[in-house]
């Protein structure tokens, strides 16, 4: 008797399961699996190779810092890092196709002042969020331009150089075009100082110095990397940088905020970028990769020879935040300067 009923009960315990109940139990398995080879995927991260977007030609100042940096990150990750050059636009081609890009980790970009802050806040309408739009890795390094005037001047110092400006019907400054940040810094001095100053802008850098050097110029602010060889080879004099400190290659130069002018404080800066989307155990790793190469002495040593100062260790939050609070500034300096582009 007692057997036939434990019969029963098994067959009847099966046909017990509602229909729904089993659906439910297989959809809960399939998510934890899903679950699973997601992290595993992640954890494994990177199995292909890397690309990182350069938002600029081949051999730019942020071409150069990539390549140093895409060196160290391939023997980290242990797979190859490729360098991609899209530019135009100042960096919106390349910004705008790490925007289209499989937030994956596979594609990253390197990002700075002008596709961050300048870009964003000076075309209208704005081409995207410079924040919102992306997931913040981490901050690389930062350099500042530093004033120059012709040695012909026979002025050696930035007092000296403000009593001359004062006496001079017109003073001009160059930069290497219209919306770039040396032209800011050029339209911060005269507001500064009280100078009404044209502003001439060149194809690039050389040319503005090749007329500052012939005397056609009053004065430009250059970028370090450019301005160097000639600073030290006595072609130009350099006056002041706009650092919130002196940069190590130009010790013996003061900063604007140490004579005084705190105002003309602008520093140029270089960070990693992914799409919007890419996971948060993906920007952890990438994070702790730029960390951990920016640690290298390989690396110092060429950001140094760059004239880029080593960025402080945060984290990508931070870094976003960082990237918030300067394009909130330069929108406000776009909006006092009157400074637009076509």
């Amino acid at each position: 008797m007692t057997r036939v009923m434990l019969l029963k009960v098994n067959r009847r315990g099966p046909s017990a399961i509602s229909l729904g109940a089993r659906v439910r139990f297989l959809q809960r398995c399939l998510l934890l699996c899903c679950g699973w080879l997601a992290l595993c995927a992640h954890a494994a991260f990177p199995q292909a190779a890397v690309t990182m977007i350069v938002p600029g030609p081949a051999g730019s100042g942020t071409d150069q810092v990539a390549r140093l940096l895409s060196e160290e990150f391939a023997r980290l990750l242990a797979q190859p890092v490729v360098i991609e050059n899209k530019a135009g636009a100042s960096g919106s081609v390349g910004v705008q196709l790490l925007m289209r890009a499989k937030p994956d980790g596979y594609t990253i970009m390197i990002g700075h002042v002008s596709t961050h802050g300048i870009v964003p806040a000076l075309r209208q309408p704005k081409p995207y969020d410079p924040v919102a739009d992306f997931a913040p890795i981490g901050a690389i390094g930062s350099s500042s331009n530093v004033l120059v005037i012709a040695p012909d001047q026979k002025i050696n110092n930035l007092a000296d150089f403000i009593t001359y400006a004062k006496q001079q019907p017109l003073l001009s400054y160059g930069s290497p075009g219209v919306g770039l940040s040396q032209h800011f810094d050029g339209y911060s001095f005269g507001k500064v100082f009280g100078f009404d100053m044209l502003h001439v802008p060149y194809k690039g850098t050389g040319p503005g110095m090749t007329d500052l050097i012939g005397g056609r110029l009053t004065m430009m602010f250059v970028t370090p990397p450019a301005v160097m060889s000639f600073v030290e080879s006595g072609k130009l004099i350099a006056l002041a940088q706009a650092s919130a400190e002196r940069q190590r290659a130009f010790l013996n130069i003061p900063t604007f905020k140490e004579l005084g002018h705190p105002e003309i404080v602008n520093e140029t800066w270089w960070g990693l970028f992914a799409p919007k989307g890419t996971p948060d155990t993906i920007i952890s790793a990438l994070h702790q990769t730029l960390i951990t190469s920016l640690k290298s002495e390989k690396i110092k040593k060429g950001l140094s020879a760059l004239v880029v100062e080593v960025a402080e260790p945060q984290s990508s939050r931070d870094f976003g935040a960082f990237v918030d609070k300067d394009y909130q500034r330069w929108v406000k300096l776009v909006e006092q300067s009157g400074i637009k582009v076509d």
